[in-house]
């Protein structure tokens, strides 16, 4: 089964090279960056998910590669140093991620348990499956929050000629999460 939304909202995060906060519309731009690439990875992964849950290998092999995904991507959020605008609401995705990558550890050892040849959608309908859902949902929200401050700094524009606004009023930031509908 697919679970995008959780892939799509990693966009709101990559690690920052060098010291200092980044700034929100370099924070934004990485971001952006990131989630093109892990998305492509769990696509690919999910794009062969019927050929994986043949196999008891493949199936660990599917979920290796989908929680080292997670786990990359948790590392490099705790280790960003995001601007004060973003800073609250970081520190809320680095829980929401955490428990994320929690609830799919949990799943994972609970699919190694099946037979092989249980589809995925028997995967996640499992208790286990269920409450990293819900956790997915939690990122869907989020992620439609995220994508709602960024939006916000897009009517900064207006005051993007005007020399005596200090530059941090004006930076308009445009990202496209992604967001579930």
């Amino acid at each position: 089964m697919r679970r995008t939304s959780s892939v799509v909202c990693l966009v709101l995060f990559l690690v920052a090279c060098g010291g200092g906060p980044l700034t929100l519309e370099e924070y934004g731009a990485r971001a952006q960056d990131l989630v093109t690439a892990v998305t492509v990875r769990i696509d690919d992964l999910d794009a062969d998910l019927e050929s994986y849950a043949q196999t008891a290998d493949g199936t660990a092999g599917y979920w290796d590669n989908r929680l080292d995904a997670r786990v990359e991507f948790l590392e490099g959020l705790e280790a960003l140093d995001p601007p004060e605008e973003a800073a609250e609401l970081h520190e809320v995705v680095v829980v929401l991620f955490s428990r994320l990558n929690d609830s799919e550890a949990a799943l994972a050892e609970h699919v190694a348990t099946m037979a092989p040849g249980i589809g995925a959608a028997a995967w996640w309908d499992t208790p286990e499956g269920r409450a990293a859902a819900a956790v997915d949902e939690e990122v869907s929200t989020i992620c439609h929050v995220a994508q709602g401050q960024f939006d916000q700094t897009e009517r900064r524009d207006a005051f993007g000629d005007m020399p005596w606004i200090p530059t941090e009023m004006k930076a308009a930031v445009r990202v496209a999460f992604g967001c579930p509908s």
